[in-house]
């Protein structure tokens, strides 16, 4: 035990606030409030601010992030939340390094925006795989001061409980009326979907089917596509059947073994497919069973992935510029985090564009089908 009235000897070299006191000879109070940047509460000379901050990067200061957190009731950390792809869909090594791109570009979006600089990212896996309702410390609102939330699901929407100007959370996508409770950044997946139909009925084709992964059939995105695709039939006068919607497995052989048991297929003469990697895995089958692309049935994907570029024929799709969804997400947040706006539910749409490629170029009076 320490002899009374003897000071402790520090067990750790990390600078303090009162190293800094010190080495300038102010006080500690002086010290914090130019590196807490608190400089309204009492006035403190140019000279003095410098001063204070070229000894704190002299000596190596580090925020203590704890005693931060105690004093104003925030920790500085961002969560990024997604899903557990594994227990979602089987993935490709395709898919697996598209995805792997994406979220490298989620993150250095999130931690290159100018004011991230004060925060830290915390990645934030959710377990959407179970039927039981996720709970409110599933969502580490005690830990974090704000989440950008990825691919909402019809299945859980716990998240829109959460949510509070104490635990802000902006959804990158969307899900029924969420914009009534949370701001949500995505793009307009039913319109899109509908020009993507669209684009396939001025080059002619009216038996369009749609495909939409088993496994994804919960994301309120692909319902919105699946809703656009109906919008652009019935806007053009083709009657909606539902021997052309078809959910279904997003492998390899599960897609050869659908065209080969669908009693339809003749009839057909395009398909959307509400992702890239499923629209690819249609081209192998179809061609072996003797079917053109585009002749015969022209093809568009949708997401845009670096897929697309690779595929023979290359495949039209939809440009989603994911980085800038993400970016406005971020933007949001930290704004409604330092008070710069409130805190509002609304939705915010990002642009979308169609990429046309070789896989619909022609039109339906070349086809010798």
């Amino acid at each position: 035990m320490a002899a009374k009235g003897k000071k402790k000897r520090r067990t750790n070299d990390r600078v303090t606030l009162g190293d800094i006191a010190k080495h300038c000879e102010v006080s500690k109070a002086t010290v914090s409030r130019v590196l807490n940047d608190r400089l309204h509460e009492f006035p403190v000379t140019e000279k003095m601010i410098q001063r204070v901050k070229s000894a704190a990067e002299e000596l190596d200061y580090r925020p203590n992030r704890l005693a931060r957190a105690i004093r104003s009731q925030r920790t500085h950390l961002i969560g990024l939340s997604d899903f557990h792809l594994n227990s979602i869909m089987e993935r490709t090594p395709d898919r697996i390094a598209y995805e792997d791109q994406v979220k490298g570009e989620y993150i250095s979006t999130i931690t290159n925006h100018p004011k991230f600089k004060d925060y830290d990212l915390v990645i934030h896996c959710r377990d959407e795989s179970t039927d039981q309702p996720l709970k409110p410390s599933d969502f580490k609102h005690d830990l974090l001061d704000g989440m950008v939330y990825l691919n909402p699901s019809d299945n859980h929407t716990e998240f829109l409980d959460v949510a509070s100007k104490n635990f802000p959370i902006v959804v990158v996508g969307h899900v029924a009326a969420a914009e009534e409770k949370v701001p949500c950044v995505d793009f307009n997946n039913r319109e899109t979907g509908k020009r993507a139909v669209e684009h396939l009925i001025e080059i002619g084709r009216r038996n369009i089917l749609i495909l939409i992964p088993e496994r994804l059939k919960h994301l309120a995105c692909l319902q919105d596509r699946l809703q656009g695709y109906h919008d652009a039939l019935t806007q053009n006068g083709i009657q909606v059947s539902d021997k052309f919607i078809h959910h279904v497995c997003c492998t390899k052989d599960g897609i050869a073994a659908f065209f080969r048991n669908l009693p339809c297929l003749g009839e057909v003469d395009a398909i959307m497919s509400t992702t890239d990697d499923l629209a690819a895995f249609c081209i192998e089958p179809l061609t072996s069973m003797g079917y053109r692309i585009p002749e015969d049935i022209a093809l568009i994907g949708f997401d845009n992935s670096p897929i697309c570029q690779h595929t023979s024929p290359t495949l039209s799709s939809v440009n989603l510029i994911p980085d800038k969804q993400v970016y406005a997400a971020i933007d949001l947040l930290l704004k409604i985090l330092n008070k710069e706006v409130p805190y509002e539910p609304g939705f915010h749409e990002i642009e979308t564009e169609l990429v046309i490629r070789e896989s619909t170029v022609a039109t339906r009076s070349d086809s010798g089908k």
